[in-house]
């Protein structure tokens, strides 16, 4: 039974619940002041508490995805095995692993579903399907050629027209999309739902044929790194801009021009696009912060992010960067709610300070919040405006 799973979910309820309702009943059964009756009521309390607070964070876990298996808590995941998926060599080392025994399924170009996703998570491969109509949504993990970090799980959707002799010698445009923190990428496909809402928007040709590559903010989970490049530490930020986009790039046909790559992301993940795309314009053009922030705080690292250094954490804030920098030539997207988001006053002012040749939009729905069903509503919108901005 999966970690996700519905079926466990409620499973944990019930037996929260059960456990509440033997309390009442055995509790004046052990109603004597004799220590071995004084136990019996401690442990009882301690078991249904502790079932209860499991129950609770077996929901929160299924609502925001912080985890999509029990190897993955537990540490015990296998890297993913090999395929072949590679168009070209990138260098000694395999950069890129493509595991296809966890692909879709995917809604027919002509029929828009959303995915589903069965007891244990993730979608288990559904009837078979042409990829040339459906696409192909496979599992990846790419290690850095130059940081030597590792991504984690993650996730690859290929269109349809990846796979259409019309288009064997297109190279199409790439959106990086990143989970806030915690996070793992499963939880773009099941929660954000992002490859089912691209492959609706294609079928209806509100968005041009992108590849979406869909990885954790946190290679270092549970370490919180800001995607920051740590002074004598992990390079997470050059993980992002360089290594993984190398790899995508030697492995799938797509382009290298950064006027064909976005990247997206949620809370953390926000913030990590919003930087990403403006400390590296001559690889990204385009980004959305969805809910994002942008001042950096330091994350959850274990020394500090920025060596001591304010001048450092300065430039590794986007707010900071457009007041005392030349502003890039990139497109920025921002999303927030007027009631509800914390965040609305720091987005704001962040828009406020755009300035050419930086662009800046905006999406402010009247009410929402810091979760998944407001990003839902804000996803469709933000990938036909980053269609719009990648060629």
């Amino acid at each position: 039974m999966g970690l996700t799973s519905g079926v466990f979910g409620w499973l944990m309820v019930a037996v929260a619940a059960g456990s509440l309702a033997a309390v009442v009943w055995a509790w004046p059964r052990v109603a004597r002041r004799r220590l071995p009756y004084l136990a019996a009521r401690l442990v009882m309390v301690a078991v249904s508490q502790l079932l209860v607070t499991a129950a609770f964070l077996v929901w929160l876990n299924g609502y925001f995805s912080f985890y999509d298996s029990w190897s993955q808590l537990l540490g015990t995941s296998q890297p993913a095995q090999a395929v072949s998926a590679r168009h070209a060599a990138a260098g000694p080392a395999k950069q890129l692993v493509v595991d296809g025994s966890r692909p879709g399924p995917l809604p027919d170009a002509g029929r828009p579903a959303p995915l589903a996703a069965p007891p244990g998570g993730l979608p288990r491969p559904g009837p078979p399907s042409s990829p040339a109509v459906s696409g192909r949504l496979m599992q990846i993990a790419i290690t850095g050629q130059r940081t030597g970090l590792s991504s984690g799980p993650g996730y690859v959707y290929l269109p349809p027209q990846y796979f259409q002799p019309a288009y064997r010698h297109t190279r199409f445009p790439v959106v990086l999309a990143l989970t806030g923190y915690p996070g793992v990428a499963g939880g773009i496909v099941t929660r954000l739902e992002l490859p089912s809402v691209a492959a609706s928007l294609l079928a209806a040709r509100q968005i041009r044929p992108t590849v979406f590559v869909m990885l954790s903010v946190s290679p270092l989970f549970p370490y919180d790194t800001e995607c920051t490049d740590i002074p004598a530490g992990p390079q997470v930020e050059s993980f992002f801009a360089q290594d993984v986009t190398r790899a995508v790039e030697h492995a799938f046909r797509v382009t290298a021009s950064p006027a064909g790559w976005g990247v997206v992301g949620y809370s953390t993940g926000g913030f990590c696009a919003t930087k990403l795309a403006m400390m590296y314009p001559t690889r990204f053009s385009a980004a959305v912060s969805m809910a994002g922030y942008y001042q950096a705080y330091g994350g959850r690292f274990p020394r500090d992010l920025w060596g001591g250094s304010v001048a450092y954490r300065h430039e590794n804030s986007p707010a900071w960067r457009l007041r005392h920098l030349p502003a890039p030539p990139v497109s920025v997207l921002v999303t927030s709610s007027r009631t509800g988001e914390r965040s609305l006053p720091g987005t704001l002012a962040f828009l406020h300070e755009i300035r050419p040749p930086m662009r800046g939009y905006s999406l402010i729905i009247p009410q929402g919040g810091h979760n998944f069903r407001t990003w839902n509503r804000e996803l469709a919108p933000s990938l036909e405006w980053l269609s719009r901005h990648l060629s």
